[in-house]
């Protein structure tokens, strides 16, 4: 595929965004009004601690923010998963387990932002859209986009003993492949601190209200595949910044 192509495929996959969101609003709490055709339709939107979904008659509104939320903690069987290497997660590679020790001690936070550093680090390389890595891969080829950092990163966590989870959805950029103000398809990694699933994000540096998830996994593409044909239903009809985090209190 050509640059020009891939250009365009990256744009056809484009949301634009009624407004301009600020780094402020977007540090804070957003409610988005969404309206959803074909495989869009009555999309089973996940409810995290970040993100509150409520379906109305003719759309969707999601709250976010970073305690927005209201997810149940996950059992001990769900944990024991979220820890355990998968094929596209290869946690207990000998290079994998290696690059993993940079998280270092201190609690979950501490260890996540010194693993995003390193991803950051070590995904050197060009910006590649092709393909789909595993940790593996991304780690020796230090090249890739948002997906092989997100698969990194949940490895490395999982290597240190961190349930750590692959979310696939979208994120607001100022500028998405020459287009201005638009959400791009996106993926990033949540972590399990002890009361709470809490997102990072290597490949945009942090997260922040600008991020919708549409699917929650293991990182194997074909369990994301359905969220990226949504994504295509979308219309992102409003989006109002909130002077409150607490949903309860608007």
């Amino acid at each position: 595929m050509s640059e020009l192509e891939l250009k365009a495929q990256i744009q056809a996959a484009l949301v634009p965004s009624p407004y301009r969101l600020s780094p402020a609003a977007r540090h804070g709490t957003i409610r988005y009004r969404l309206a959803e055709r074909d495989a869009a339709e009555n999309w089973p939107w996940p409810r995290t601690g970040e993100q509150r979904a409520v379906r109305t008659p003719d759309a969707v509104e999601l709250t976010v923010c970073t305690r927005c939320g209201d997810e149940a903690a996950p059992g001990a069987e769900a944990l024991r998963r979220y820890l355990a290497p998968t094929p596209w997660l290869q946690s207990r590679d000998r290079a994998v387990a290696s690059f993993a020790r940079a998280a270092g001690m201190g609690g979950v936070d501490a260890r996540m932002r010194r693993l995003v550093a390193a991803v950051q680090a070590q995904l050197s390389g060009p910006v590649v859209y092709s393909g789909y890595r595993s940790a593996r891969e991304a780690l020796s080829q230090r090249e890739g986009d948002c997906t092989e950092y997100a698969l990194l990163l949940a490895a490395a966590a999982r290597a240190r003993g961190i349930p750590a989870r692959v979310v696939a959805g979208l994120a607001y950029g100022s500028r998405f492949a020459g287009r201005a103000h638009a959400f791009g398809p996106h993926m990033w990694v949540q972590a399990w601190n002890g009361e709470r699933w809490v997102s990072y994000d290597a490949g945009l540096g942090e997260f922040d209200a600008g991020h919708l998830v549409l699917a929650i996994g293991d990182g194997d593409p074909d369990s994301l595949r359905g969220a990226m044909r949504a994504i295509a239903g979308l219309r992102i009809e409003d989006a109002v910044g909130l002077l409150s985090e607490d949903p309860a209190a608007d």
